[in-house]
């Protein structure tokens, strides 16, 4: 696990200037090793690549990038893991016997499978989480690539005369060519869905590598400055729309041996670290299956970890000691304290250094920084929600599918009972009433499901979107559905909300202590057999998750898994009240009342609703307070007296 950075341009003096003050920014990422390259292509244009290493596999200076290939062609810096190196290695021996080994790292197998087997051939070996700069000296070309789903950060953009790419945003704000104007589309997106969104960034022309693709630069389009078509060398999309051709054809029993297979192979090839390995613990079923995989297949000697949160209702920790007992795993328990988050709570939201408000961001920090005291890398749960009906919406949708023909009055009925509403006060009654019922016009004016979960999103953010009536005109807001038509919706947040919200949050969190976080629910050997199964392998009888729960059954006793799902939540609207309340007031209150962004009349509505307690609006406040936050960090819109 790495941090990468370097530009591609025209020659300038300073470069050397700019590599190191990009290393600083992002030594967090990889404190153990820093160094750079620099080529001259031609009279005119230069390459510079930086990394800085966090040292996993050949932790030797073998392992040390920016690495070049055996031949001289190609040259790369890497951020990831590449879990199945060994079989590719051993399919690169058999090509060439007579290879010469310098150290025992992923990388340096994956420069010679590039060599051996070609770019996109080899990338489609590739089982790992992976982000990779790559110059080819022979056809001066050079190349960004990012993993399947998304797990690991690439931006990368055109500044003055320089391509710049990196793992963070920050490395992008210290170059002397970075120009820090805001993409107001990208600032809408975020309100509406506390991250931004798709493949836009904050800041205006640089962007994120879309996952499962290559692009490709030639010293033209450099100059130019035209941005490539990506090669997609992996589409989720593509192999959701295959597995609703082509499902699985076996019995119950053999789909959960054959995901139990698959799952103890994606464990035991993330297990591969030469530093100490642990595991996040919530108690909830995914980390508790990764673990429960861990100890029995791989580590007689677990170390486990979890955030116990300082509000009655939220602490999760009592059910993943229980775990953690059954499983016989060193557990570490961590309660949090309200006057830690306070005093730590702008550092915490400035290592995600684009606006993003997640609020389960803060104990997964917190755990991270739990979890880093005895271990560098860090197993987790993560990505299995969106593929096994995990959250409660996606359970819901379900829901209502049975019921299209029933009135209106009788499916709200219904809904509220699933989801125990009753025990609101009236105004929330009468809300949740107003989203249902529009929830259900949408399902009978619209089969896409994509669809169906962004308008009814959008409907109740942009009904009081705080922001100035201009502003709303003159952004285009993002759509994120496209075109997608899947009968479980997880899939579409697994094209959304997991690559731009959860890995976000995970990666950010982790790296900021220096950790390097894995989640084996995303070998995209596990995806592609889930998305195969039938839905009832996966939710049935009102049982979520069936499959993965009766694989974790053979492992923890059933009675202390079956539990409603919490997660790592927090108190958000509870702590707006009280805790946190000074601190997002004075936020709040240095907001001009003649912002040219934002509705200051509006946002004094909806904070004084939320104290009054005549509605909650935790989700609305909390993403006006990080955005708002972020504007005042980088001195934007109203704190340089201009909208940009």
């Amino acid at each position: 696990m790495c941090g990468i950075f370097g530009f591609v341009g025209k020659k300038y003096n300073n470069a050397r200037e700019d590599l190191l003050v990009m290393k600083d920014i992002l030594n967090h990422r990889g404190p153990d090793h820093f160094d750079f390259f620099s080529l001259n292509i031609n009279d005119q244009y230069s390459l510079n690549f930086g990394h800085v290493r966090l040292s996993i596999i050949d932790v030797s200076g073998a392992g040390n990038q920016p690495m070049h290939s055996k031949s001289g062609r190609f040259t790369i810096v890497f951020n990831g893991e590449i879990y199945n190196f060994l079989d590719i290695k051993k399919e690169i021996e058999n090509t060439e016997p007579d290879i010469q080994w310098k150290g025992s790292s992923d990388t340096e197998v994956l420069l010679a499978g590039i060599e051996t087997f070609g770019l996109q051939k080899c990338v489609e070996k590739l089982v790992g989480m992976f982000a990779i700069s790559l110059w080819d000296n022979n056809l001066q070309n050079f190349f960004l690539i990012r993993d399947r789903i998304g797990e690991k950060p690439l931006y990368y953009g055109f500044q003055g005369e320089q391509l710049i790419f990196g793992s963070e945003l920050k490395a992008f704000e210290v170059h002397s060519s970075f120009e820090k104007n805001l993409n107001i589309e990208a600032a809408v997106g975020f309100l509406q869905r506390s991250y931004v969104p798709q493949s836009f960034s904050i800041y205006q022309n640089i962007y994120k590598v879309i996952p499962g693709t290559i692009l490709e630069f030639n010293l033209n389009s450099i100059e130019t400055k035209v941005l490539p078509e990506p090669i997609v060398y992996w589409s989720l999309v593509d192999k959701i729309n295959e597995s609703e051709k082509n499902k699985y054809k076996g019995t119950y029993q053999e789909a959960k041996d054959k995901l139990e297979d698959l799952l103890i192979q994606a464990v035991k090839d993330q297990s591969i670290a030469d530093v100490p390995l642990g595991a996040f613990l919530s108690g909830g079923v995914d980390s508790s299956l990764v673990c429960a995989i861990l100890k029995n297949y791989v580590n007689s000697d677990l170390h486990t970890y979890t955030i116990a949160m300082p509000e009655p209702g939220q602490n999760e920790s009592l059910h993943a000691e229980k775990v953690a007992n059954c499983l016989g795993t060193i557990h570490t328990s961590k309660e949090l304290n309200t006057e830690e988050i306070i005093s730590r709570i702008d550092e915490i939201i400035n290592y995600w250094d684009e606006p993003f408000a997640d609020s389960s961001q803060i104990p997964t920090f917190f755990v991270s920084e739990l979890a880093k005291k005895e271990v560098t890398v860090s197993l987790s749960g993560d990505g299995a929600d969106e593929f096994l009906y995990g959250y409660v919406d996606h359970q819901i949708y379900k829901k209502y599918k049975k019921f299209l023909f029933i009135s209106h009055l009788r499916l709200d009925i219904f809904v509220l009972k699933t989801m125990k509403f009753f025990g609101f006060g009236v105004n929330r009654i009468f809300k949740k009433i107003e989203i249902l019922s529009y929830i259900l016009g949408l399902f009978r004016r619209f089969k896409n499901l994509g669809d169906v979960h962004l308008k009814w999103h959008n409907k109740f953010w942009n009904s009081s979107l705080p922001l100035k009536s201009n502003i709303l005109k003159e952004s285009a807001i993002i759509n994120e559905s496209s075109l997608y038509s899947f009968e479980n919706v997880g899939h579409y947040d697994a094209l959304n909300y997991l690559p731009n919200d959860i890995l976000v949050k995970v990666d950010r969190a982790a790296m900021a202590v220096s950790l390097e976080s894995r989640a084996p629910f995303l070998d995209h050997r596990v995806l592609e057999f889930l998305i195969t199964l039938p839905q009832d392998f996966l939710f049935k009888n009102g049982i979520t998750k069936r499959i993965a729960k009766d694989i974790l059954y053979k492992y923890v006793p059933r009675e202390i898994i079956d539990r409603p799902k919490q997660g790592f939540s927090v108190p958000m609207s509870y702590w707006l009240k009280n805790d946190l309340k000074l601190w997002a007031e004075d936020i709040i209150n240095s907001i001009p009342q003649e912002s040219k962004f934002w509705d200051r009349k509006l946002i004094d509505t909806i904070w004084s609703e939320h104290q009054t307690d005549y509605r909650d609006h935790p989700e609305k406040i909390w993403n006006i307070v990080v955005l708002e936050s972020f504007f005042k960090r980088k001195k934007l819109l109203h704190y340089d007296n201009k909208i940009i």
